[in-house]
C-alpha cells in the first residue's frame, strides 16, 4: 500500500516529459485525420457518433501510453484549439469535455488501467456528445442551428444521441485495447494490462 501512494505521488508530481508531448501530439494528429474523414459522411447532429470509433482508438492508446491525471487533457485540448479554426463552439464543448472527464478521472484515479480507460473513453464521448449539442443549440442562430435545436426539444432523442456516444467510445476503446495489445506484442508499448 506504502509503496503504491509513493508511485502515485511520484506519477502526480513528476512532468511531463518531451517524448510525452510527442507522443500526445501524435494521438491529436490522429484525431484530427479521423474528424477529417468521417465528419464530411455524417449529417448534422451525428458527427461525434461516426467519430467517436475511431478518436476513441487514439484516445485510448493516449491514455494507456500517457498514464497520468491530466493525459485527456495533453491530446485534446491542443485539439480543441485546432478545430475552433472551423468553429469555436467545438473548442468551447471540448474543453468543457475535457474538464468534466478529467475532474471525474481526478477521483477515479489515473489511466493506468483498462477499467479507468473505458470510464476516461465513455465520459469524453458522452459529455462531448451532450456539451456539443446543448452549445450548438443555444449558441448557433442560424439555419445550421436548427437540428440542434430539434435534438435538444426531444429530450428522449438528446439521452439516446448520447448514450449511443458513450457506446461508440466504448467501440472506440475496444479497438484502443486490441491495437495496444498488438503493440504490446511486437514490444513497442509497455503498459500494463
Amino acid at each position: 500500500m506504502v509503496v503504491y501512494v509513493n508511485q502515485l505521488y511520484v506519477s502526480m508530481r513528476s512532468p511531463w516529459r518531451l517524448r510525452d508531448y510527442v507522443f500526445a501530439a501524435f494521438m491529436t494528429i490522429g484525431m484530427v485525420i479521423a474528424v477529417f474523414i468521417v465528419g464530411p459522411f455524417a449529417p448534422p447532429g451525428l458527427q461525434l457518433l461516426f467519430w467517436a470509433p475511431l478518436g476513441g482508438i487514439f484516445l485510448t492508446l493516449g491514455m494507456a501510453r500517457l498514464q497520468r491525471r491530466g493525459s485527456v487533457a495533453l491530446m485534446i485540448l491542443p485539439l480543441a484549439v485546432l478545430l475552433g479554426l472551423i468553429s469555436p463552439i467545438i473548442t468551447l464543448y471540448l474543453g468543457l469535455t475535457v474538464f468534466i472527464t478529467e475532474l471525474v478521472m481526478f477521483f477515479l484515479g489515473n489511466y493506468r488501467r483498462k477499467i479507468n480507460r473505458l470510464w476516461g473513453n465513455i465520459l469524453f464521448f458522452a459529455s462531448a456528445n451532450l456539451g456539443g449539442i446543448l452549445l450548438a443549440a443555444y449558441l448557433i442562430k442560424t439555419s445550421k442551428g436548427e437540428p440542434f435545436v430539434k435534438i435538444v426539444t426531444q429530450p428522449a432523442v438528446l439521452i439516446l444521441l448520447t448514450v449511443l456516444a458513450g457506446v461508440a467510445g466504448v467501440v472506440g476503446w475496444w479497438l484502443g485495447e486490441l491495437a495496444i495489445k498488438q503493440l504490446q506484442r511486437a514490444g513497442k508499448m509497455d503498459v500494463d494490462i
